[in-house]
């Protein structure tokens, strides 16, 4: 993702308990998550293409209440990468769509589940690979793709290995092995794992 700086989201109040903040509270499980820079980047780059979305959208993507999302929206504004549309909705500004790095949606669904069918067969070999020096350990997939939508971006992937034949801690892929996993495939975008593209909508890949 690009490292634009972007103002650090505040914690929401912990005792705001309106009526209205309960009745559009998202679900239990999704509120211990963290409301990060990157992930709020990914969020963005997701809405290209769209004519509004909502805080609930940006809660229920990200994993996070929806207290979370409505304290970042004024940040985004200040930041210049959103601005209103109306009641409760929101788009994202030309400067939010280069910030979170989005393009244009022109790869077909199908053929970005294909690319990802055919990642998800790579990782295999590499696990399976006794002369490989590491083991994919977790590999997921976020993006626009999920959103049902005809056209859209290529995938993110998110990967994490581990030395193989050890218990070591994982740690992030070298470059030269997301590159070698991509196989020169304009559909697919890999990146070292970070624990927010678990809390936020995605695809297991293992």
């Amino acid at each position: 993702m690009p490292g634009k700086k972007i103002i650090a989201f505040p914690a929401p109040a912990s005792r705001q308990k309106t009526k209205r903040a309960k009745s559009q509270k998202v679900p239990a499980a999704k509120a211990a998550a963290r409301l990060e820079r990157d992930a709020v980047f990914s969020f963005l780059k997701d809405t290209r293409g769209m004519i509004s979305w909502t805080a609930r959208d940006l809660a229920e993507t990200l994993g996070v209440t929806l207290a979370q999302a409505n304290d970042a929206l004024p940040v985004l504004e200040m930041q210049g990468y959103i601005r209103s549309s109306g009641k409760d909705e929101w788009l994202t500004t030309i400067e939010g769509e280069t910030v979170s790095g989005s393009v244009a949606p022109r790869y077909q669904k199908e053929a970005v589940d294909g690319a990802l069918v055919a990642l998800q067969e790579r990782i295999r070999k590499l696990n399976a690979d006794r002369g490989a020096s590491v083991v994919a350990t977790r590999a997921i997939a976020f993006g626009d793709f999920l959103s049902g939508r005809a056209r859209v971006q290529a995938a993110d992937i998110g990967i994490e290995v581990r030395a193989r034949g050890t218990k070591a801690a994982p740690q992030h892929p070298s470059a030269s092995l997301l590159s070698s996993l991509k196989a020169k495939s304009p559909m697919l975008q890999p990146h070292p794992f970070a624990s927010w593209m678990l809390a936020r909508t995605h695809r297991n890949l293992l």
